[in-house]
């Protein structure tokens, strides 16, 4: 088993959890370029980033890698949230967050159907 495809989503998930976590008096006041609901793209991001990003190493497990890898994502995502409401009293969980993940890792499925099994981009993911 090879550990090169796990660094870079180890890597992923610690920023991850930093975005999540930081208290929120540490987040910008004003959103980045003024754009409504500018941290659901955020989520959205993160999510096409972690999915994308573990395809390689469920690949490795399973021939199912497209049903499992989102659905490991997608409780991953649960799972933050709910920890997110927990532990931070300065953060809350959002129904929309979770629905900007689920948008975010079923694109990443989408997307890494239609373009990542070319041999050209496969490298990076």
């Amino acid at each position: 088993m090879k550990i090169d495809p796990y660094w870079r989503l180890a890597i992923w998930f610690i920023i991850m959890l930093y975005l999540l976590f930081v208290p929120a008096s540490q987040l910008p006041s004003k959103p980045f370029l003024q754009i409504p609901n500018f941290d659901k793209i955020v989520h959205f991001g993160m999510f096409f980033i972690l999915c994308m990003l573990s395809f390689r190493p469920v690949k490795q497990f399973t021939p199912n890698f497209y049903f499992w890898t989102p659905l490991l994502t997608f409780v991953a995502a649960i799972v933050l949230e709910y920890v997110q409401q927990k532990i931070s009293p300065s953060r809350h969980s959002d129904v929309y967050d979770l629905w900007a993940n689920a948008a975010g890792l079923s694109f990443a499925t989408f997307f890494y159907a239609l373009f990542v099994n070319k041999k050209w981009l496969e490298r990076f993911f």
